[in-house]
Parts: C-alpha cells; sequence; structure tokens
C-alpha cells in the first residue's frame, strides 16, 4: 500500500475515533434532516414515506417529526394527492440570495460570456467552499447546433471532471487524494482514471502545465479543460476559489483542440480572479 494512501486510512481511523475528529460532535437529527433533503433533491418523482424510513433507518415516528419538521419550515411539500414528499425551492432560493449577495455571479457573467462566445462552447464555473467544489453558473454559446446540456451531471466527481482535476492540483497530494478516496474510484467510463498512482500523475502534469483536462473520462463522447481561479486571500500563498470549465463533443473537439483553448480559458480565470468578491462587495483586485 502506498504511504499516502496508509497516512490517509491512518489519519481517518483516528478522526471516526475522536468523534468525527476536527469537525467535532454532530447532531444526529440535523443530519438526518439533511440527508432528506439531499436526496429529495435528486428524487424526480419525490419520496414516500415509507422510501424516507428506509433512507433513514430510523423508526416511523422519528422520520415523521423530522419530515414535519422541514415541511414547517417549507423546505419539503406533500402532495396531497400522491402522498409523496418532494422538495420546495426555498433551498435554491438560499442558494440565489447568497450568489445576489456576494455579487459573484453579476462580475462574471460577462467574462463567461465572452468566453463562450469565443469558443462557442459550453462554459461553467464552479465555486470552491471548504473540501466542496459546486457548478453556479453554466453559459452556452448560441452559434452552435451540437451543444451540450448545461446541466448534465451536477455532481463534480473530483478525480474525472475537469474542475475537479484543475481544483486538486492546486493542493497537496495527501488533500488531494483523501478527497478523491472520501467520494470514491468507481470508475464511470472505460477511460476513467482508475488508481491512485494515475491520478497524482495527473495532478501533476495538471499543476505544472496550470489546467486540466478530462477527455472522455466521466462521459463517452465528451471532453472538457478546467483552469482554477487563483486568489491571494491571507498571505503569499494563493488559493483556489473557483473553476472555470470549457466542454465539447469530441466529435468536435479532440484533446489537441482542447489543449490550445487553454490560453483563453487562463486569460478568463486570471481576469476573474481579479474581481472575485471578498464577500461585502469589494473585489481581490
Amino acid at each position: 500500500m502506498p504511504d499516502i494512501i496508509r497516512r490517509r486510512t491512518e489519519a481517518m481511523t483516528e478522526e471516526m475515533g475522536q468523534g468525527d475528529g476536527a469537525k467535532g460532535e454532530q447532531i444526529a437529527a440535523v443530519q438526518r434532516a439533511l440527508e432528506i433533503l439531499e436526496a429529495l433533491a435528486d428524487a424526480q418523482d419525490g419520496m414516500s414515506f415509507t422510501d424516507i424510513v428506509t433512507l433513514l433507518d430510523v423508526n416511523k415516528a422519528i422520520a415523521f417529526k423530522l419530515i414535519n419538521t422541514l415541511i414547517g419550515r417549507r423546505y419539503v411539500f406533500r402532495d396531497e394527492t400522491s402522498g409523496r414528499y418532494y422538495l420546495t425551492f426555498k433551498m435554491s432560493n438560499l442558494g440565489l440570495r447568497k450568489m445576489s449577495k456576494s455579487l459573484l455571479l453579476d462580475q462574471s457573467n460577462s467574462i463567461l460570456r465572452e468566453l463562450a462566445d469565443a469558443t462557442g462552447e459550453l462554459i461553467r464555473l464552479a465555486v470552491v467552499e471548504g473540501d466542496t467544489i459546486t457548478w453556479v453558473s453554466s453559459i452556452l454559446a448560441q452559434s452552435r447546433l451540437l451543444q451540450l446540456n448545461p446541466s448534465y451531471g451536477f455532481e463534480v466527481r473530483l478525480h474525472l471532471h475537469a474542475a475537479g482535476k484543475a481544483w486538486l492540483s492546486t493542493m497537496s497530494s495527501e488533500r488531494a487524494i483523501g478527497l478523491v478516496l472520501k467520494n470514491g474510484l468507481e470508475p464511470a467510463t472505460e477511460h476513467s482514471l482508475r488508481t491512485v498512482e494515475a491520478i497524482l500523475e495527473d495532478l501533476k502534469v495538471s499543476a505544472q502545465r496550470g489546467y486540466a483536462i478530462s477527455y472522455e473520462e466521466h462521459s463517452l463522447g465528451v471532453g472538457a479543460i478546467g483552469v482554477p481561479v487563483l486568489v491571494r486571500r491571507f498571505g503569499e500563498k494563493k488559493e483556489c476559489v473557483g473553476v472555470i470549465t470549457m466542454a465539447a463533443p469530441c466529435a468536435r473537439m479532440n484533446r489537441q483542440a482542447l489543449e490550445g483553448s487553454a490560453p483563453r480559458l487562463l486569460d478568463a480565470a486570471a481576469r476573474l480572479a481579479s474581481i472575485w468578491p471578498v464577500g461585502d462587495g469589494r473585489t481581490y483586485s
């Protein structure tokens, strides 16, 4: 077993033995409520009460109280005809309120639109928060007849997506592999990276050139390039706060063409970094 995996395994074992380590003690009811919200977000046809009880593996009384609490706070509603539970748009509204306050979308939209028009491809922006990276914006070029669905796959599989790879390439090998192992190494296609060694080598190359490539590793027929947005928050060391990606059908852009687009994305990422909001309306520039 490579040393990096052994150290990560030992660290995870130690954390679990200390009440989840640095995360501190957690409240079971809150965890379960969040599990319900996350499950409902992925349930196109909602969930039955039985589905929720099975998900939580608790008795019906506890599940009923949790659901009623979420309904009372208007995060969940029950369809009276089918009896199934659905997520409301309140959760989405919270995210939009946060984005509005940060001014991120307002300030980044023109840069992303310019990049989409220049490349003719799908441009996306993902934001880093702690140990997660989340899509927040997608812009499609208007000139293409064949376009990718901007909402294909909401989850950023770190070692498969160009966005995830670009982010991982900005951190230490130990932390990067720790995050990858936390989410699992399950491949999505025959081209997916399957070993720690292969992932580390790929991240090393990505760090050296300043961008990451994912070519049919997450979805067959789709290639993507990702560039980290780096800012100095504290001290001299730059920190990755987000990632710009460009995705295109392989029939239109091969790996070489993706790499050839790197200068445009690097320029866009640098421009975004200069206007990235601190949180109170100011920027890092």
